[in-house]
């Protein structure tokens, strides 16, 4: 091939090469949306209340009362999804379907009275079955799995195996978040396994258009009880996933609006602000 067929083809080929591609992007900014004007939804059950919630698609993040995101309080029984990871990570938990046999000792709640799987303990949100796990795995074990995650302070004091509600561990809302968000994209430092089966037992509702996973969560206090409402929905639309954290308290012990308010309030917030149809 003689040099002057050569030389537009060098030419071109260098053309293509050199030229500049398309400007890449700049990372988008998370977006946020501050909704206290729903306040009134924690008013009407006489409670006061907050709310996260990151809409991970978009990096939109909505608050309801932001100044509480980073306040820490006991995780109560949404430390049972940890637990349940934990515990099947060690092997102390084969499966779902793991049966812990009851002591007999009554624990105030038929429900919770019984031989439970894990499925059921999740479910009842039993917390001897989890007491069980702790000391079934050891306080090492505890330790260590709580410092590998980042779970909260992972501070087990005051008992290894009531910390999560009588205890000194604490955890924020957006920690709770973060957290759950890890759990949802099966980013955490535990088997697929593992966090397959627990975003299975986690699982609420499962309609035609989104799946709900969630865990509530109820500490007693000297200053009344805390309750939680922490997961995620995954639609089918494609939106989100949303990962949120709702949080009540009341000084009044006795309340028997409180147990229900928990859920309640945050399904009417996920409706809201869009998350949820």
């Amino acid at each position: 091939m003689s040099m002057k067929r050569l030389l537009p083809i060098a030419m071109l080929l260098f053309a293509c090469t050199s030229a500049p591609g398309p400007p890449l992007e700049e990372p988008k900014e998370p977006t946020l949306e501050l909704r206290d004007d729903l306040r009134h939804l924690y008013d009407s059950a006489v409670v006061t209340g907050s709310f996260i919630l990151h809409d991970v698609g978009r990096d939109h993040w909505v608050f309801i009362d932001s100044s509480e995101a980073d306040v820490a309080t006991l995780p109560a029984s949404t430390f049972k999804i940890f637990s349940s990871l934990y515990g099947l990570e060690t092997g102390v938990v084969g499966d779902a379907d793991f049966i812990i046999p009851w002591d007999g000792t009554d624990h105030g709640r038929p429900e919770v009275n019984k031989d439970l799987t894990l499925r059921e303990a999740m479910k009842v949100s039993a917390y001897w079955y989890h007491r069980e796990i702790a000391r079934r795995a050891g306080p090492a074990q505890l330790k260590y799995w709580l410092d590998t995650v980042g779970y909260g302070n992972a501070d087990t004091s005051g008992g290894f195996d009531r910390c999560w509600v009588r205890g000194n561990l604490r955890i924020t809302p957006r920690e709770q978040v973060a957290f759950l968000e890890r759990l949802q994209r099966g980013q955490l430092p535990f088997s697929k396994h593992s966090m397959d089966i627990v975003r299975s037992i986690m699982l609420q509702a499962d309609t035609l258009g989104y799946e709900l996973h969630g865990k509530t969560g109820w500490a007693l206090g000297k200053d009344g009880s805390t309750g939680w409402y922490v997961g995620w929905v995954e639609r089918t639309d494609g939106a989100g996933p949303f990962v949120f954290a709702n949080r009540i308290h009341t000084p009044d012990t006795l309340s028997e609006t409180f147990a229900p308010a928990r859920q309640a309030i945050c399904i009417e917030v996920l409706k809201r602000v869009g998350a949820l149809p």
